[in-house]
């Protein structure tokens, strides 16, 4: 007794064995276009089934989202604030300390905190953007607006 599927795979494989082979000519960029398109799919499909990953939260969708516009530090500070992985939020582990804490707000310091949740920064976050949420920040906010902000508040460096 054989596998259903793989004795369907067998017959349209050997159905292909009959049919002529032809000379087709396309462009390869044609071709890389469609592969490409289908291994995101597949990718976003795959990521899909991970939403309960804390990375799913801060971007849903796949796919490359780097600003030539940014220096190389900047595109790895806005990376490393989209995955909420910083120097300044996770050093502590390396260092074997307790959480960091806000000064201000006794809260753990987190890139959620210090991005959406602060009250110390508010001012300076209305300034660049206003919002609840660091998913809708990375959707709706300019990357150079993260940056700036950041910096007005004293955190450039320390990230």
């Amino acid at each position: 007794m054989g596998i259903r599927g793989k004795e369907d795979a067998d017959i349209a494989a050997k159905a292909g064995l009959d049919v002529a082979i032809t000379n087709m000519r396309f462009q390869v960029g044609d071709l890389l276009t469609c592969v490409n398109q289908l291994c995101v799919k597949e990718w976003q499909q795959l990521w899909n089934q991970f939403t309960f990953n804390k990375l799913y939260s801060v971007q849903q969708t796949v796919g490359h989202n780097v600003s030539s516009s940014l220096s190389r530090y900047d595109s790895v500070l806005i990376n490393h604030l989209r995955i909420s992985y910083t120097r300044v939020t996770h050093s502590y582990l390396l260092k074997g300390e307790s959480h960091p804490v806000c000064e201000v707000c006794h809260f753990p310091l987190t890139v959620k905190h210090l991005l959406v949740d602060c009250t110390r920064y508010s001012t300076a976050r209305q300034r660049y953007f206003g919002v609840d949420t660091l998913m809708d920040g990375f959707e709706n906010v300019a990357s150079c607006n993260i940056i700036a902000y950041v910096k007005d508040i004293g955190f450039y460096n320390r990230m």
